[in-house]
């Protein structure tokens, strides 16, 4: 099947189910480490994660680049590979050695010589992992490869809490997650069916085409997500940076469903933009259920916010909850842009994101750093939400070049609409229930899930043609296999 034919809400579904499924267990490895570490030990963990992560960019980059090549109609994927992993390699090796090299003069503060050590493996690994995983993907398997990254993650939190229980603090949490990344990689590698090739120069050159505008957009990504626990590190401490990073895991449901639909989005809109064929309805498809758990996702930290980080994370971390508001809120508006993004490289205009990213970027650093001095975590996240609307008008712009007009549909409204009937209905049920203990706050969060949802299948014509659609087949299937299996 041609990557042009892909079922996009197919794989949407296939990927979503791995996303959450990876989701639980990055949530549940985060209440360990928080409760066995500490808020501090917890944010030296996510410090020196966040310098190993920025490491990674190059070769996520040349990853991006690779999968938007394997995805076009009629091409030979064995070589790419072989760019990807040549490539990896000797930067890995140049990276290694200068970063050793110049750890001990680094201005890192908390930061000893197995936190070093833990970054060079962490980098190294997941590297790999993500030029084989986004080949898959780009091969026509995007909803599989989410499942081998959620595969990833289990394994992950496996080794994670071996090592811990071993004594081994942080470095055994980065340990961990190197040691999964190297193992499933080469599951990855398997899985795929296609052994590397040497590299043609035509091939080097096509794919630099691409990379020497992903790689740069990347590492300004990167650093732009970076920035804020660096920032958050660097004037408040990492007590600061603790609240940060575990009100981010509490949201991070809400990408991980953009994702599952931008990932397929980007592998069909190569295909069809490969053939000369129009993508602005597959786009627009895509933007329309975007927020569909972001925006309730900040209703509901708007509802509870001390309640929802105390009861996940222990009580020291009640004190965060103005920043899980000030988070959710920026995601809500950082969600809508990731399919536009996807949409963007998948139609060969890489340059265009670069720029967009650099204009966040360029926004953002002064302006964190000027209210980080003034008001500390909050004035961070400010700057992080005042980047993230300029970035999603710029995108909108794009969308009126290139897709011929603005892509933002009218179902959003009733996703919103819905979200604050939500909001209302748990905010007054908030003082009925004494939420002391996880079991009341974990069944009034459900609570307020199924109001929305029943809110938004009321409301919304477009929400259950979509469910129907979606769900219809999977249930025929359901159905099918249990026949065949009485029969």
């Amino acid at each position: 099947m041609s990557t042009a034919d892909l079922d996009i809400g197919r794989e949407a579904l296939v990927s979503a189910a791995a996303k959450f499924t990876m989701s639980a267990f990055g949530f549940v490895g985060v209440m360990i480490f928080a409760r066995v570490l500490g808020n501090a030990g917890v944010g030296r963990y996510y410090t020196a994660l966040a310098i190993a992560l920025m490491l990674v960019r190059v070769s996520a980059g040349l990853a991006t680049a690779i999968k938007k090549r394997v995805s076009e109609v009629d091409t030979d994927p064995a070589e790419y590979l072989g760019v990807g992993l040549a490539v990896h390699v000797v930067y890995v090796g140049v990276v290694t050695i200068a970063f050793v090299a110049l750890s001990p003069a680094l201005p890192v503060r908390g930061i000893g010589a197995d936190d070093v050590l833990g970054i060079v493996l962490v980098f190294s690994s997941v590297g790999s992992f993500q030029i084989l995983n986004r080949f898959y993907a780009g091969i026509g398997f995007p909803g599989r490869s989410f499942w081998l990254d959620t595969v990833r993650s289990v394994v992950t939190l496996l080794f994670q809490v071996v090592l811990l229980y071993l004594g081994m603090e942080a470095f055994g949490i980065l340990l961990g997650l190197a040691l999964a990344s190297f193992l499933t990689a080469g599951v990855v590698a398997v899985v795929s069916g296609v052994r590397p090739a040497v590299p043609s120069r035509e091939t080097f050159d096509y794919t630099g085409k691409f990379a020497r505008w992903s790689i740069p957009s990347s590492l300004v990504n990167d650093l732009y997500k970076r920035a804020d626990p660096l920032l958050i590190w660097w004037f408040v401490g990492t007590g600061a940076v603790g609240f940060y990073e575990t009100a981010l895991r509490l949201v991070l449901p809400a990408s991980q469903l953009t994702a599952s639909i931008s990932n397929p989005l980007e592998v069909k809109v190569s295909g069809q933009s490969s053939l000369g064929e129009d993508v602005r309805e597959d786009v627009a498809n895509a933007m329309t259920y975007a927020g569909l758990l972001g925006v309730p996702m900040f209703f509901g930290a708007l509802a509870l916010p001390d309640v929802l980080m105390r009861t996940f994370f222990g009580s020291e971390f009640g004190a965060g909850g103005a920043a899980l508001v000030g988070v959710a809120l920026f995601y809500v508006v950082y969600i809508y842009q990731i399919p536009l993004e996807s949409a963007i490289n998948g139609t060969n205009r890489p340059e265009l994101t670069f720029r967009v990213s650099l204009l966040g970027l360029a926004i953002h650093l002064p302006v964190a750093v000027l209210l980080a001095a003034e008001y500390g975590l909050l004035g961070v996240i400010g700057a992080t939400l005042l980047a993230e609307v300029v970035m999603f008008f710029a995108y909108q712009y794009l969308c009126r070049e290139l897709f011929g007009g603005v892509i933002f549909p009218t179902p959003i409204a009733a996703q919103t609409a819905s979200a604050v009937a939500m909001f209302l209905v748990v905010s007054e049920a908030r003082g009925m229930v004494a939420l002391d203990h996880w079991l009341p706050v974990v069944g009034l969060v459900g609570f307020g899930a199924a109001v929305y949802f029943a809110a938004l299948s009321l409301t919304s014509s477009h929400f259950r043609l979509t469910v129907g659609n979606v769900l219809g087949p999977v249930y025929e299937q359901v159905v099918a296999s249990r026949e065949r299996s009485e029969g």
